[in-house]
């Protein structure tokens, strides 16, 4: 366990010192996490399986954002999404910037 935790707190400093002394790097790893590189999806067009691919959105959330609609209707904005089961505000705002209502 003791090594364990040595080796993260290793590997965390490891990072720290190549962020500072390669920037880049940190553009890299923010490109990962961002809109540009995922399309966004028409939440009122989009099966399970479309869904599934926007980030933070799983199997199981896709497939409740599926029947929800099927249930209720079209969403008329995307804060009505928060109504679907299993998702909570601070899903929703990582998940939000991926979609759109056309």
């Amino acid at each position: 366990m003791l090594v364990l935790f040595i080796a993260v707190v290793f590997s965390g400093a490891a990072l720290q010192l190549a962020f500072k002394k390669y920037p880049f790097l940190t553009d890299i790893v923010n490109v990962i996490d961002s809109d540009k590189i995922y399309p966004k999806v028409d939440i009122n067009k989009a099966t399970a399986q479309e869904l599934v691919v926007v980030p933070y959105i799983g199997e199981y959330t896709a497939n409740n954002i599926v029947e929800y609609r099927r249930k209720n209707g079209p969403f008329k904005s995307l804060e009505q999404i928060k109504n679907v089961k299993g998702i909570r505000d601070k899903n929703y705002l990582h998940f939000s910037k991926y979609l759109f209502i056309k």
